[in-house]
C-alpha cells in the first residue's frame, strides 16, 4: 500500500543526489586538483630545459672572441676608409648575442654573412674562434687565414692559433699546395711574399690563388708570374670575388718569359689569380703580388669630404695614379680677394683638369682645359675672408703622372 506523505516533514533524499550536491559545493581547486601539476609542468619545462642544456658560461664571451663593436668599427675605418654602416654593425652585435647564448652554430652563420659586409681581421678572428668551438678545424683555419691576410701580425688571431696548435698552418707556405685547380681550393698569397709553383705537363693543370688588396689608401697592385722554365709560357687571369675578369687574359710573349698585370683595385678586397700554360706548356714559376705604393702622401683624398688641408703659399707635389684617381684639397682664405691656383704637370703626357668649390660645397666651375698634354693650368678664383674653399685636381683621357700644385 503506497505511503502517504506527511505534511510538514522533509522528504527523504536519494544517496546519488546527495553526493552530487556535495561535489557541486566543493572548491574549484579540490575538484580540478589534477590541473595544477599540469600547468606547473608546462611553465617549468622551458626553465628546466635551459638549466640542463644551456652552457654554463652563457652570457660570457668565448675566450679569444672580440666582442667589442667599437674595435670592429675602428678596424673598418682603417681597412675600408669609412665609417661602419649601422645595419652591418647590428649584424655583428646579433652574432655576438648568439655567441653569448651559447648558440655557436647560428652565431657562425650570422658572422659569415657579416664578414662580407665587414671584412676586417676582428670579424674573421671571431669566426675562427666559433668554428674552433664547433670542432670545425678547416673552417677555423680558413677564417684565421682571412684575418692574417689583412694583417700578417694580427695579435688576437696569432694567439688563438697558438692556443689551438694551428700556428704553423696559418701562414701560406713558400710553395703551392695541390689540389688548387679551382677557386674553391685556391691557395692564399700574401702581399710581397712570392710563392713557388709549377704547371704539370699533360693534365691541363691550372693553379688558383687568392689575395687581399692593401688597406687604404687605394694603391696600384702588381700581379706577376715569372717563368722559371725555358719551355713554360705563363698565362694569367685575375678575377674579382664575383667571378668577373679584372682585365683581359694576359700571356707571356714566349717560352721562359714573364707576364705581369698592374691594376688599381679597391682596398681590402678579395681577388683570385689563375695561372696556366699557353699551348699546354708546363714548368716552374714564381707568383708575386705586390702593392706598388703609387699613391702620394696626401692620400686618401678622393672625395671632397676627405680633402687634404693645405695652406696658401704651400707647394704640393702629388700624382695622378690612374684614370680613376682624383685629388681634393681645401684651404682657408686669409683675406677677401682673388687667389690663383697653379697646376704644373711633371710629365709631358699628363693632361690636367681643375674644379673649384665654395664653402657650402657647391661647384664654382672648372678651369679652362689646357691646350695639350703637359701644359700648366693657371686659374683665378674670387674668395671671401676666413672661408674654407675646395679644389679638385683630376686627369683627362686616362693620363697619369706627377704634378705640382700651389695656391697663392
Amino acid at each position: 500500500m503506497p505511503e502517504i506523505e506527511q505534511e510538514g516533514l522533509p522528504r527523504p533524499t536519494e544517496p546519488g543526489r546527495k553526493r552530487e550536491r556535495r561535489r557541486r559545493h566543493r572548491p574549484w581547486l579540490v575538484r580540478y586538483w589534477w590541473s595544477v601539476p599540469l600547468v606547473l609542468g608546462v611553465l617549468l619545462v622551458p626553465v628546466i630545459w635551459n638549466l640542463l642544456f644551456r652552457p654554463s658560461n652563457s652570457g660570457e664571451a668565448l675566450s679569444g672572441y672580440i666582442a667589442d663593436s667599437n674595435k670592429v668599427d675602428l678596424e673598418y675605418q682603417m681597412y675600408m676608409g669609412k665609417s661602419l654602416d649601422s645595419a652591418a654593425a647590428a649584424q655583428f652585435e646579433r652574432a655576438t648575442d648568439l655567441m653569448r647564448q651559447g648558440n655557436y652554430s647560428n652565431a657562425a652563420l650570422v658572422l659569415e654573412t657579416t664578414s662580407k659586409e665587414i671584412p676586417v681581421p676582428a670579424v674573421f678572428n671571431d669566426l675562427g674562434v666559433l668554428y674552433g668551438k664547433l670542432k670545425d678545424g678547416p673552417h677555423s683555419l680558413r677564417a684565421f687565414r682571412d684575418a692574417l691576410a689583412r694583417d700578417h701580425d694580427y695579435a688576437p688571431a696569432r694567439a688563438n692559433l697558438k692556443k689551438m696548435n694551428l700556428a704553423d698552418s696559418a701562414a701560406p707556405g713558400a710553395s703551392e699546395l695541390e689540389p688548387n685547380n679551382d677557386n674553391s681550393q685556391a691557395n692564399p698569397v700574401w702581399l710581397d711574399r712570392p710563392l713557388q709553383a709549377s704547371i704539370n705537363s699533360g693534365v691541363g693543370d691550372v693553379d688558383c690563388f687568392w689575395f687581399i688588396t692593401p688597406r687604404p689608401p687605394r694603391d696600384r697592385v702588381s700581379v706577376a708570374v715569372v717563368s722559371q722554365s725555358a719551355t713554360f709560357i705563363p698565362r694569367l687571369r685575375v678575377y674579382d670575388q664575383t667571378g668577373n675578369l679584372a682585365a683581359g687574359i694576359k700571356e707571356a710573349p714566349g717560352p721562359g718569359a714573364s707576364v705581369r698585370f698592374d691594376f688599381s683595385p679597391p682596398p681590402n678586397t678579395l681577388y683570385y689569380v689563375q695561372v696556366d700554360g699557353v699551348s699546354a706548356s708546363s714548368g716552374a714559376y714564381a707568383l708575386a703580388v705586390s702593392g706598388l705604393h703609387a699613391y702620394d702622401v696626401y692620400e686618401p683624398n678622393d672625395t671632397i669630404l676627405t680633402a687634404t688641408r693645405i695652406v696658401p703659399g704651400q707647394t704640393v707635389d702629388a700624382n695622378i695614379m690612374d684614370g680613376d684617381d682624383t685629388d681634393f684639397y681645401s684651404f682657408t682664405s686669409a683675406t677677401a680677394g682673388m687667389l690663383t691656383v697653379d697646376i704644373v704637370p711633371r710629365s709631358d703626357s699628363l693632361e690636367m683638369g681643375l674644379g673649384s668649390f665654395a664653402p657650402d660645397l657647391h661647384n664654382l666651375g672648372f678651369a679652362p682645359d689646357p691646350k695639350s698634354p703637359g701644359d700648366a693650368i693657371h686659374h683665378q678664383m674670387q674668395v671671401e675672408a676666413n672661408q674654407v674653399y675646395y679644389i679638385q685636381v683630376f686627369s683627362k683621357n686616362d693620363t697619369i703622372g706627377p704634378y705640382s700644385l700651389s695656391v697663392k
